[in-house]
């Protein structure tokens, strides 16, 4: 039976696995420019997104072993009832999340800043090739060597902070029975601490990331596939027009001045203007003639329907995240006692919509792997979404914009890297989003009523620990914000945040126009020459 069960565990994830580097793999080589592709750039931030994303398709795996170790009645099944056995199951998935965390800190703080200061570094043309080669790779590992002091203070940090964490006394009764479940499994070695002070340092990065990035692309993407674009006809007889007023405005500027009469600088300068705006305008006119004569186009009464149909259930996803992330935190606010209790106050009072559906499915595996994996992806794809559509700013200047095909080698490593940061964070945005499916899943545990009667229930965080076996994720993200109270308090505080972006997001989105059909060129993108790819439009 162990092997069975470790097999119905591990198969899925494989599965995932392949899924997963098949999908890597693609999502760079179609972001990357054609015609300047860099092979070492497409190897390291293809292996950053598999390792990000295997560390993310762990948690459903992780649920469904200890769902596994229970019968629907609340007993343990005859392989789990020691618990050494149970514990030395969970070693195997808690190796692996410490063995991806760990290259997750080493790409995230070594490997990546490297190559993008080494592709971000411009030297003259007349330096020698070696020259240059030699000064780029030094101008890398100086800033690199930034990032690694920044590591080593987080280790040091991870050393000793979480240890001075002190238990509940036993006078406080009150206290010890918020926390009890934590305490057989409060003691962690200094090595876990540094990795996990270190990655959940960055997965506050990733979530401020997810927060903006997935609060953005969670509810623009349904709506964007249920408004549909706008209409390519009418755009077209815009630019049109658009291009007919500026030629009339160059016609007549340049009728004012003569050959044999001088155009003062601030004339020049407009006609410059109007030009540069007249090029971008005459690419957007190719683009949207090649999108009217494609046969996806002439297609588009077929799969409009699918669209709108695919729009509306990513919408209804995107509603029950809404209202279950509220709902949790709703919950968390009314039950408050202190930040070091809030991440193990679980689901009290109000119901959790995501969280009775997946509990609800266990039962049938694998229904619930199912779910909760296309949950991970559903997050993990609107994020992207969100990256594409708004892009990389620094205050009010655009860094980097992702286009399929266009994209630089320096802008493919950030993009990478902010998607492995906000899939390093979803473990923690999915115990927010269900708190109680994430450390038990499905499990339940048997109790006597005062009648003396034997009712079964669903384990929750207020049972005895040898009632209900946790998730090795639970068990780690538990006992870290116990130790370290200010970073469950941060994550906290910017799931509000996300519910707030989220809402705003769709009052915004839904008032604006609707998408156009292609990536319209900018006077911007004109002066910054990316028109590496001629022959290949900005099609949407």
């Amino acid at each position: 039976m162990l092997v069975l069960a470790s097999l119905g565990s591990w198969l899925p994830f494989a599965i995932v696995g392949l899924i997963i580097i098949f999908f890597s793999v693609l999502f760079t080589l179609r972001y990357q420019q054609k015609r300047h592709r860099d092979y070492l750039v497409t190897f390291i931030c293809s292996v950053s997104l598999i390792i990000a994303l295997l560390a993310a398709s762990l948690l459903p795996t992780d649920v469904i072993f200890v769902s596994f170790m229970k019968y629907p009645n609340g007993t343990f099944k005859e392989w789990t009832v020691n618990q050494t056995t149970r514990d030395h199951i969970q070693k195997y998935v808690e190796v692996g999340y410490y063995v991806l965390y760990g290259l997750v800190i080493f790409l995230a703080f070594l490997v990546n800043p490297f190559l993008f200061f080494y592709y971000e570094e411009k030297q003259e043309e007349q330096i020698q090739e070696e020259q240059r080669l030699a000064t780029r790779i030094r101008s890398a590992i100086l800033w690199t060597l930034g990032f690694l002091v920044f590591l080593i203070v987080l280790i040091i940090l991870g050393i000793f902070i979480p240890q001075l964490a002190t238990l509940p006394s036993d006078n406080s009764t009150t206290e010890w029975d918020r926390v009890k479940y934590l305490i057989d499994h409060f003691d962690s070695s200094k090595v876990e601490d540094s990795i996990s002070f270190a990655i959940f340092t960055i997965s506050i990065i990733g979530f401020f990331l997810l927060t903006v990035y997935t609060g953005y692309g969670s509810i623009a993407c349904p709506l964007s596939l249920i408004r549909g674009k706008r209409s390519a006809r009418l755009q077209q007889a815009s630019i049109e027009e658009q291009r007919l007023e500026l030629q009339n405005q160059i016609r007549a500027l340049k009728a004012r001045y003569p050959r044999h009469v001088p155009m003062p600088a601030r004339e020049k300068r407009k006609l410059n203007e109007l030009e540069q705006q007249d090029a971008a305008l005459c690419r957007n006119e190719e683009s949207i003639i090649i999108v009217r004569e494609s046969l996806f186009f002439k297609c588009r009464y077929i799969y409009r329907p699918v669209q709108i149909i695919i729009g509306l259930l990513l919408f209804a996803i995107a509603a029950l995240i809404f209202i279950s992330l509220l709902l949790s935190n709703i919950n968390k606010c009314l039950h408050f006692v202190s930040f070091k209790e809030i991440f193990a106050q679980g689901n009290q009072t109000l119901p959790n919509p995501i969280d009775r559906v997946l509990t609800w499915t266990g039962q049938y595996y694998p229904i619930s792997y199912i779910f909760l994996t296309g949950l991970l992806a559903y997050i993990i794809f609107t994020s992207l979404y969100g990256l594409q559509q708004l892009g990389i700013w620094y205050f009010w200047v655009r860094m980097y914009r992702f286009s399929r095909r266009r994209t630089k080698p320096q802008a493919i490593l950030m993009l990478c890297s902010l998607l492995m940061f906000i899939v390093v964070a979803i473990n923690v945005f999915v115990y927010l989003l269900i708190p109680q499916y994430a450390i038990y899943g499905d499990q339940h545990y048997t109790s006597i009523n005062t009648n003396g009667t034997i009712i079964v229930q669903p384990c929750t965080q207020f049972v005895r620990t040898d009632d209900c076996q946790m998730t090795v994720m639970g068990r780690i993200i538990l006992r870290f914000f116990y130790k370290v109270w200010f970073f469950g308090a941060i994550y906290f505080c910017l799931s509000w945040l996300y519910l707030i972006i989220f809402l705003g997001s769709f009052v915004l989105k839904f008032c604006s126009t609707r998408e156009s059909n292609i990536q319209e060129y900018t006077v911007e993108r004109l002066l910054e020459g990316d028109d590496d790819d001629d022959d290949e439009p900005l099609i949407q």
